[in-house]
């Protein structure tokens, strides 16, 4: 039986090997080609020798991009051979198959965390709002990985245990927090909230975290929302099937993977935002889909090159100010977002009449001075438990 699996490898290798040949022959033998290009160039001028060799690299790299047929093959050989952890060129983040046939990243340097810094940093920026009687309130947002039973025998996931302990400490502070992870493991569909192919929640996800949020926002802050927006029923979902593949998907290919779908949700009640981002800059003003959407990362599908989960709200900006022309009493918060938020920003902007976000990975002004210009109603924390790691994000100075 072992032999009998070792020869079919083996075949299977050589067909993988065959199909690159083939793939490589038709850009250097026929049709258009940088490294052909060079090729014949050297041939026309043999003492340019020197230069080929320098660029023959970047141009060859070029054509084995092309497509990214190379991936592809690789990742379709890897799923063959029934392999769940990939071996490429970032060993620190491989792609790992969970046991549900998900993709994930797994940290083979991980370890449980010292947090008590990340907890300090948090009880710092609660303590700091305070003296203004500005409230923080912390949020753990859930990663794909519910447990480390679902990653291939001898990897461990810490972030789950880190985030224990995060919250633990900022509770015996008593800073505020809520635990997303329970909400979406009571639901039973916990692995239908995130893309097979990203690390991201989906919109759904994001939808179900916000319904939740909304309660606990009017219950504790006195920030109410009409109980016609957090009803699922008062969208419209446009669904676009097999349209996305994201950050872990990208590095194995569709062969391998598979590709995700991405859904947008309309709403059917009136709406009026203004959406400014000072960087880049824009200012996008009407409708939902006009100000908090980017259709126009939906506009054609491509599969490596596209971002489609940046539909919602466009990206991660160093801060972007929304402006809800349909609540103009209502409060102002302020959100210190990673990228889970993309999908959460424009549900939370119908929570309040101004929405601020903040992105500390590119943010370059100073925290407290930007938030005492802004005086918020409430500062909310929002991680995904992955992003304890990123300590830019907990640089709250």
């Amino acid at each position: 039986m072992k032999h009998r699996k070792e020869t079919i490898t083996a075949l299977l290798f050589l067909l993988t090997l065959l199909g690159v040949l083939l793939y490589l022959g038709n850009l250097f033998l026929g049709g258009e080609s940088a490294f052909r290009t060079a090729l014949g160039a050297l041939r026309r001028d043999p003492g340019s020798f020197p230069a080929f060799v320098t660029e023959a690299e970047g141009e060859l790299n070029e054509d084995l991009d092309r497509e990214h047929a190379f991936i592809q093959l690789y990742g379709g050989f890897q799923r063959l051979t029934g392999r769940r952890v990939i071996e490429d060129v970032n060993q620190d983040a491989q792609v790992v198959k969970l046991s549900d046939g998900a993709l994930n990243f797994s940290y083979l340097t991980g370890a449980p965390m010292d947090v008590s810094g990340l907890a300090e940093s948090v009880n710092g920026l609660k303590d700091a709002l305070a003296e203004r009687e500005i409230p923080l309130l912390y949020v753990a947002a859930p990663q794909k990985v519910q447990d480390s039973s679902l990653l291939p025998v001898g990897l461990t996931d810490y972030n789950n245990q880190n985030a224990d302990q995060l919250l633990s400490a900022l509770e015996e502070h008593g800073t505020d927090t809520v635990d997303l992870r329970p909400l979406f493991a009571e639901t039973g569909r916990y692995a239908d909230y995130f893309f097979r192919t990203d690390h991201h929640w989906k919109p759904e996800g994001a939808f179900l975290a916000w319904q939740h949020l909304a309660g606990v926002l009017e219950e504790d802050y006195g920030i109410g929302t009409n109980p016609a927006y957090t009803d699922e029923g008062n969208y419209e979902k446009v669904v676009y099937e097999d349209f996305f593949l994201g950050s872990q998907g990208k590095r194995v290919g569709t062969l391998y993977a598979g590709t995700d779908g991405i859904t947008e949700y309309i709403p059917k009640f009136e709406t009026s935002f203004t959406y400014e981002c000072p960087s880049y800059p824009f200012t996008r003003t009407g409708t939902w889909e006009e100000s908090l959407l980017f259709p126009e990362r939906v506009a054609e599908r491509d599969l490596f090159n596209g971002n489609p989960y940046t539909l919602y709200a466009g990206g991660d900006y160093p801060l972007a100010t929304i402006t809800n022309h349909m609540d103009p009493n209502g409060k102002k918060v302020v959100l210190l977002r990673e990228s889970f938020s993309c999908a959460l920003t424009p549900f939370l902007a119908l929570s309040c009449s101004e929405l601020t976000t903040i992105d500390l990975r590119y943010f370059q002004g100073g925290l407290m001075e930007t938030l005492e210009e802004i005086d918020p109603d409430l500062v909310i924390v929002l991680y995904c438990v992955s992003s304890l790691g990123n300590q830019a994000l907990f640089q709250f100075n």
